[in-house]
């Protein structure tokens, strides 16, 4: 009974998410859900998935996590990690939420805002949006932090 429960909160959250990102204008056709994913470092081995991911042919404009603690600022940077490890180019934002709190982050600058839902831009934001020169990383480096954002560390 209790998996159940999680998987019907589950997909209660990701809907609650989805509806956010349609209200502020964007199209559901670029809606990836829950994609998995898996990572190795060292003799770890790690399977996780990514609620929602929204994407426009080679360009990823959010990561949108959702997190059952009040605490979203202990996530932030293995999200950033994470974008880092596995995407080229790098997604424009993330999105950390608990539906009380969010947490924007901006993957290329590091800069982030903490607020409401107001915070996400509207789709037409991105019609002639540029990034800014991403921040330099060693893959090496984000790899570990991956690893100790996903062991729960």
């Amino acid at each position: 009974m209790e998996n159940s429960e999680k998987k019907i909160s589950l997909n209660t959250h990701l809907s609650l998410l989805k509806n956010i990102f349609k209200e502020k204008g964007y199209p559901e056709k670029f809606f990836k859900e829950r994609i998995k994913y898996k990572f190795s470092y060292k003799n770890f081995i790690f399977e996780f998935e990514i609620p929602l991911v929204i994407k426009h042919d080679f360009q990823t404009f959010f990561l949108a996590d959702y997190k059952l603690q009040e605490n979203l600022i202990v996530s932030e940077r293995g999200i950033l990690a994470l974008a880092r490890v596995f995407f080229d180019p790098l997604p424009f934002f993330a999105l950390i939420t608990n539906f009380k709190k969010f947490i924007l982050l901006n993957l290329y600058t590091n800069e982030k805002q903490i607020g409401n839902k107001e915070l996400i831009p509207e789709y037409k934001f991105f019609q002639f949006y540029q990034p800014k020169e991403k921040k330099l990383f060693k893959i090496e480096i984000e790899k570990k932090i991956l690893a100790i954002y996903l062991s729960g560390g």
